[in-house]
């Protein structure tokens, strides 16, 4: 894991319960935030990106299971306030990202942390925030 605080997309979580390439990298990075009691920052919006998508690849049944584990991985949720909306619509008007994306990189730019992705349109973003790339071409 980076020196300093990490958020997570849901590219990076995705990759992990999807048991993806990239998934020993996460399990690593969730086995040492939890070690050393450090905290990685989701946003809700890309918590739910995650059930849906666990629910559309996997089935609802596992999404539900990832839902229940959700609280016990070293993940702090953050819920996003009117200043994080408009501030994540912002980077979406201005920047080819979703908009689920634009949460995870307005929260790695408040906590002046890296982003951890394999999202292709999120590595776009080095100039602007912290890329932690997990993507192929590493």
């Amino acid at each position: 894991m980076t020196n300093g605080s990490v958020v997570f997309d849901s590219w990076a979580l995705l990759a992990w319960l999807l048991d993806q390439p990239s998934a020993p990298t996460v399990r690593r990075m969730l086995l040492e935030a939890e070690a050393s009691h450090r905290t990685i920052h989701m946003s809700w919006v890309n918590a739910g990106e995650v059930y849906y998508m666990a629910a559309r690849k996997l089935s609802i049944v596992r999404a539900d299971e990832f839902w229940r584990r959700l609280p016990t991985l070293p993940i702090q949720l953050v819920l996003p306030s009117e200043r994080d909306v408009i501030a994540a619509a912002r980077l979406k008007a201005s920047r080819r990202i979703s908009y689920a994306d634009a949460f995870a990189a307005d929260l790695a730019i408040r906590h002046n942390a890296a982003l951890v992705t394999g999202d292709p349109e999120l590595r776009l973003m080095t100039g602007v925030l912290r890329v932690e790339w997990l993507g192929p071409g590493g």
